[in-house]
């Protein structure tokens, strides 16, 4: 269960979100893509036989950064969290592309975010 999560920022494309499981802490990033899936965003084995309808009209990355090692228990956690906060965006339509990375979790990021997704703040 995750006990606190909190959305950091809003744009009109992109959402921060910060989650605590436990003692540990998650930073979750939501890009809308804003373009179709490809074959090699759904990180298929090789061979693996593709079919138009596994391709979807938009695709949406989740990145999920922590400083340690995601615990295994987590990894479904947040993948289902990442959906929940998605599932306005027709998932019939969209693949959900999820990735997790290690690395520092400071607020620096905020001031690297791209000038285009400034652009477009929202914060409603």
């Amino acid at each position: 269960m995750i006990d606190y999560f909190e959305r950091k920022l809003r744009f009109k494309d992109m959402e921060i979100w910060d989650i605590r499981l436990g003692k540990d802490i998650y930073r979750m990033f939501i890009v809308d893509e804003n373009r179709a899936s490809e074959i090699k965003d759904l990180n298929l084995p090789p061979h693996a036989r593709v079919f138009e309808e596994d391709v979807r009209e938009n695709l949406i990355t989740v990145k999920v950064y922590s400083e340690k090692q995601v615990k295994k228990e987590h990894i479904e956690l947040i993948d289902q969290f990442a959906k929940q906060l998605t599932d306005h965006v027709a998932l019939a339509h969209c693949d959900i592309h999820l990735t997790f990375y290690m690395g520092k979790i400071n607020d620096d990021i905020f001031e690297k975010i791209p000038l285009k997704q400034l652009l477009h703040f929202n914060q409603d």
